[in-house]
């Protein structure tokens, strides 16, 4: 299926030939298209479609560029732009057939993978990622650092605890920035992983 954002996104890389994020896109295509914000009604949900929507328009112009004029399309984590003839060499020629960057690309090209995620398989990702993130050393100092007692703290807990640190320890009230910063961190990590 074609996908309609691919003329508006190469408007825009036309537009930015140093390049622009995915972030760019995103904004550009909301204040263009009001319909592009109404995807779903769950907030997560809705900014996995739009990503998703976003990322297969790209790498099916990558692929028409690629075959059909050959040009290529870099697509980075924080950086998409049009590379001409000029700008490329053997290794970014083969970038299409890294196995990596191809497994990326089949991912995003598979419309059944917007079709069939739902706001569960959002949240289970989001929860996977947190925990992937996460490591028990890591747990254990943010523990220490806010003086929680329990392996398991509530998110309840948690709030109170750094909110009754964050007043003692607050720069404005003579607390000490790089202790206060800690202690963002260590409530930061914990609400990752806390349970209600």
């Amino acid at each position: 299926m074609k996908n309609p954002l691919i003329a508006p996104i190469l408007s825009m890389l036309k537009a930015r030939p140093h390049g622009l994020k995915e972030f760019d896109i995103l904004k550009s295509l909301q204040a263009q298209f009001p319909e592009f914000s109404q995807l779903a009604d769950d907030t997560n949900l809705q900014l996995f479609r739009q990503h998703f929507l976003i990322m297969n328009a790209l790498y099916q112009l990558q692929s028409r560029l690629w075959q059909e004029d050959n040009l290529m399309l870099s697509i980075e984590a924080t950086h998409i732009r049009l590379l001409t003839t000029q700008h490329t060499t053997t290794s970014d020629n083969t970038n299409l057939n890294n196995s990596a960057e191809a497994k990326l690309a089949a991912y995003y090209l598979d419309w059944n993978e917007y079709e069939k995620t739902d706001e569960t398989d959002v949240a289970r990702l989001l929860k996977s990622f947190y925990k992937g993130i996460c490591h028990p050393g890591d747990r254990r100092t943010a523990l220490k650092t806010l003086k929680l007692a329990e392996d398991n703290p509530s998110k309840n807990s948690i709030k109170q605890q750094y909110r009754k640190l964050a007043q003692q320890y607050h720069p404005d009230r003579g607390g000490d920035q790089e202790t206060f910063i800690s202690l963002r961190e260590a409530y930061e990590q914990l609400m990752l992983q806390a349970q209600s």
